[in-house]
């Protein structure tokens, strides 16, 4: 029974909005300060994903692709839900051979989309995904096949 008054003030704490910690002796101690620093650092990495987008959006136009998938992948890095970032950044790999790379990004982007409920929209990225698992498919093959010069026809 010692212990019925801990929870009462866990239950106190949890009606109450904002940020808080229990210590040993069961004094709630508001962090405030130190979850609206972190919910505003949050804010400051998705505005500055974005900026990294557009930066990379407009290298790709300029078809400056090397370029672009640095400035989508330091938008992912801030944001790492960015989906809009994964699929531009999918389809400028594609172009430029790193294959791999594009299915693992439209990969990431379904998967997105699925654990957001937008399983509609993951399959639509099902068709370049499997588009692009092909063209590997199909350049591996051609890659194993080595060419064998016409033997001399024995009699």
């Amino acid at each position: 029974m010692a212990s019925l008054p801990l929870f009462q003030t866990v239950a106190n704490a949890q009606e109450q909005p904002g940020c808080f910690i229990i210590d040993s002796s069961g004094q709630v101690n508001r962090l405030d300060p130190l979850c609206k620093r972190d919910e505003q650092q949050k804010l400051r990495n998705v505005m500055k994903a974005q900026e990294l987008y557009q930066q990379g959006f407009d290298l790709g136009r300029r078809r400056l692709y090397k370029e672009a998938v640095e400035a989508f992948t330091q938008a992912i890095n801030l944001n790492p839900d960015f989906v809009e970032a994964y699929i531009i950044r999918a389809r400028i790999r594609s172009v430029i051979g790193e294959k791999q790379g594009g299915v693992a990004d439209f990969q990431k982007a379904i998967d997105i989309y699925r654990a957001r409920g937008q399983s509609q929209i993951a399959d639509l990225l099902l068709v370049p995904l499997n588009s692009l698992k092909n063209e590997i498919t199909f350049g591996q093959e051609e890659q194993g096949q080595t060419e064998v010069e016409d033997e001399p026809k024995g009699k």
